[in-house]
């Protein structure tokens, strides 16, 4: 067997050990990376993080959802269809049902203002919640640091208000 052929089989050989070596390792860090961005959450949307959350803003919508649950609604036949429905369809749904509408009107908010301060407080009380966990909260990049606040000092009032 002459050297170069030797030579090629060794090569061949080292070929096939670095990749049993080396494939099963990238899957964990591949692995890792796509937990990261899934554990990692979203910077809050500037629409959201830019309302201005109150405790009178806090009070109208808790007025608005006694009253919507006065009312017992029914989802729609085409609510519910989207897994993520956008922000324009929402106000749509909000804005085919004129009751709706006129409950949100009475405390001077509009469908759209409503949700994104529906979405506002959400935000708010998750950042609330997620605060205590230093490693994984950068409050700086997910939420707007008053609503961090907000979300802190009334989160059980925010709590009962999304119903939980």
């Amino acid at each position: 067997m002459s050297a170069l052929s030797q030579f090629k089989k060794l090569h061949q050989a080292a070929v096939v050990t670095l990749s049993l070596i080396v494939v099963p390792i990238s899957g964990p860090i591949a692995m890792a990376e796509d937990f990261f961005e899934i554990a990692t959450p979203p910077a809050t949307p500037p629409e959201i993080n830019n309302i201005k959350l109150s405790e009178d803003l806090l009070s109208r919508m808790e007025k608005i959802h006694a009253a919507l649950e006065e009312l017992e609604l029914a989802p729609t036949s085409e609510e519910g269809l989207d897994a993520r429905p956008s922000m324009d369809s929402m106000i749509a749904s909000l804005e085919s049902r004129p009751q709706v509408v006129e409950i949100i009107n009475a405390q001077n908010l509009t469908p759209r203002e409503f949700l994104l301060t529906h979405f506002a407080l959400m935000s708010s009380l998750a950042a609330a919640d997620a605060a205590e966990e230093t490693q994984i909260f950068d409050e700086a990049k997910i939420v707007n640091p008053e609503h961090l606040a907000f979300g802190q000092k009334y989160s059980e009032r925010i709590r009962e208000l999304m119903g939980e």
